[in-house]
This record gives C-alpha cells, sequence and structure tokens, in this order.
C-alpha cells in the first residue's frame, strides 16, 4: 500500500452501518499532549465514515474530558487484558509512548483480525502494526519487529488540524522589523521558560506585543501577565482567539519541539525554537539543519541573553526571516491527516473486501 492506493472508504452493499475505530493514547506533562491532540485531528475527520472509540488510562481525567467534550465515547485501558469488555472493531490506532500493554493489545487485535496502525515520532516505541506512520522530521523503521508492515515516513504524514492547512495556502507577510512575537512551549509546566524567553525580548528594549499560549498544568504561569515587562506588552492568548491564526499573525514564533513547531512551519512564520528532551533536541536540530528554524538549545540551559541575540539577530535581517518561512513551508505543507485518513480508511476497506471475497 502507498499513499496513492490509500483511497476513500467506499462502503459495501450491506455494511452501511459506521465502522468502529479503536484509538489507545495518553496525556500528561511527562509524555506531553501531542498524541491526544493528534488523535483527535484524526477523529474528527473519521466520524463521517467511522465511530471512533478511545482507549484511554483510567487516571487520565484530563484527556477523558477532551474527549468526551468533542462528543466521543472512551473506555478505560486495562494493561493486563488489555481486550476484556470492549466491543470488536475494524481497525486499531494506537498513538501513545506510553508502552503498559501495547503489545499485549496489538497482538489481540491481530488474532481478532482486525489491522492495526501505529504512530511513532521518531522511531520509538515500535510495535508489530501492519501500518507504521511516522510524520516526524527523522522518521525511523530499524527497530520495528515485522517486515511485512508498511510504513508512510516523513512530514507528508505529519498530523495537524484544518487551520494549519487552511493558513499554509495564504500568503504571509514578512515585515521589515519583528512587532509581534508569539510563545507556544506546548500543554506541560512552562513557567521558567516563559520568564527567560521574556527577560532575553525585554532585553532587546523594543515595544513588542507578545503573546503566550498557556499550557494545560496549573503553574504558576498566569502571574506572568501581572508582571511590568516593559517596554513589552505582554498579554495571554484569550479564549476567544484562534493560536493557529495568531501563530500566522505573528512575525516570529518561540516554541518547543512538539506539535506547535510543526504548526508554526506550516503557517510560515519564522521559528525560533528550544527542546526540553533528547528527542525534541533531535526534531529541533533536524529542523535547524533543514533552514527552517534557529536552534535554541535545551530549555533548561536557556539563558535571556541568547533569547536576546537570536531575536536581534532575526529582527535585523528580514531576509532570513523569508527563508526560513519558505524553508518551513516546504517542509510542512498541512495535509497529513488527510493523508492519515485515508490509510485507515483504506484499512477498513481493506478488511471488509477480504471478508465478502470469502478470505
Amino acid at each position: 500500500m502507498n499513499d496513492s492506493s490509500a483511497k476513500m472508504l467506499t462502503l459495501l452493499p450491506g455494511k452501511s452501518s459506521p465502522k468502529r475505530v479503536l484509538v489507545r493514547t495518553a496525556a500528561g506533562p511527562e509524555i506531553g499532549f501531542g498524541h491526544l491532540r493528534r488523535t483527535l485531528i484524526l477523529a474528527r475527520k473519521l466520524r463521517r465514515s467511522a465511530r471512533p472509540c478511545f482507549l484511554l488510562d483510567r487516571e487520565d481525567g484530563w484527556s477523558q474530558d477532551q474527549v468526551s467534550s468533542d462528543g466521543f465515547e472512551y473506555r478505560c485501558f486495562n494493561s493486563r487484558k488489555p481486550w476484556n469488555g470492549l466491543e470488536t472493531a475494524d481497525v486499531l490506532l494506537v498513538d501513545t509512548r506510553q508502552r503498559a500493554g501495547l503489545n499485549r493489545l496489538v497482538a489481540e487485535a491481530r488474532m481478532r483480525g482486525i489491522p492495526v496502525a501505529s504512530i511513532h515520532d521518531l522511531g520509538l516505541a515500535p510495535l508489530a502494526s501492519d501500518v507504521v506512520i511516522d510524520g516526524s522530521m527523522l522518521p525511523s523503521v530499524a527497530r520495528f519487529p515485522r517486515v511485512d508492515t508498511t510504513f508512510f515516513t516523513g512530514t507528508d504524514y505529519l498530523v495537524l488540524g484544518d487551520a494549519c492547512s487552511r493558513f499554509h495556502r495564504t500568503n504571509k507577510t514578512i515585515r521589515p522589523r519583528i512587532g509581534k512575537v508569539v510563545i507556544n512551549l506546548g500543554g506541560g509546566n512552562g513557567c521558567r521558560f516563559f520568564r527567560r524567553i521574556l527577560s532575553g525580548l525585554r532585553a532587546a528594549q523594543l515595544p513588542l506585543e507578545v503573546v503566550g499560549l498557556p499550557g494545560f498544568c496549573s503553574c504558576g504561569q498566569e502571574k506572568l501577565a501581572d508582571v511590568s515587562w516593559d517596554p513589552l506588552r505582554f498579554r495571554w492568548l484569550s479564549p476567544e482567539e484562534d493560536a493557529v491564526k495568531l501563530m500566522f499573525d505573528a512575525d516570529l514564533v518561540i516554541s518547543a519541539g512538539g506539535l506547535s513547531a510543526y504548526e508554526s512551519l506550516c503557517v510560515g512564520t519564522p521559528l525560533s525554537a528550544l527542546s526540553f528532551d533528547r528527542y525534541q533536541a533531535a526534531t529541533i536540530e533536524g529542523i535547524a539543519h533543514a533552514g527552517a528554524c534557529l536552534n535554541l538549545g535545551l530549555g533548561a540551559q536557556l539563558r535571556s541573553d541568547k533569547v536576546r541575540r537570536r531575536f536581534i539577530e532575526l529582527n535585523e535581517n528580514p531576509e532570513l526571516r523569508r527563508r526560513l518561512s519558505k524553508c518551513g513551508r516546504r517542509l510542512v505543507d498541512g495535509g497529513g491527516r488527510l493523508r492519515v485518513v485515508r490509510i485507515l480508511l483504506s484499512l477498513i476497506e481493506r478488511k471488509f473486501l477480504g471478508k465478502a471475497n470469502g478470505c
């Protein structure tokens, strides 16, 4: 199977009921919130043709709330008996770095004749899946155990929301000077990193508008808006604002190395990025090597003076920002979610065609 052969599902006669897709994922400060965000994006695109059901950890109340508020059902995941109490399914989708119970879940799905697709950033947590998707900058297939697995790798299969694709197609203006900066450090505890970045930007002594995207953890970061950052005008993203549009309208995004970095590349806003762990570090190094961002290094080692120097370099060189914008858009086109949905639907079609043909 390849991308061109992964066609949209055409329901067979007598098979008009929605197909069931089980989605195993997880979120939290340790593993990040990108896995859940990505699977929710896919579930929304699948809901016309399929009925997604999420498998979530019992203690993962945040993910349960997000899934329920989006109108999807979920079941609590039992790592020792992963199929206990579950209905049958037409496809199993796995997107998590939490390994407990995954091999059992995949093995039982295969015993039941259920095709398995899994998403792996940087080739981490390999599984014996039918289809492996790795939309990261540095995909790896070396450690996967099955020789008959089909791989879809590279940023063509990076899953981002609809808004990223829309703004990717919109002309991006690179202004002579930077006037608006967005700081997006993902969903975890980024309070101390926000402080270092804001201190570095303030040291440039320019009247910038700076907007922060708050994380999902309660870590005191909200108090940063009460601090005087003069001459900066700092505020948090308001509930009625669209985060992707805000990034598109900005002159510079400073982000961590997760989905937020890829979103900035897709919409064409020049990016300066830091990393929270060695996996994000590898991602940012790859993006910087491709000429699509300036690397701020590890967040734990970040100093405000480096932020200031990087900002001045970008502010005084609009041609550099223009090159970063063009390289970013070449790397990430925002169409990955549609390609991945076509792959998942083709797995459902293959299963039902097999049944119809007596295979």
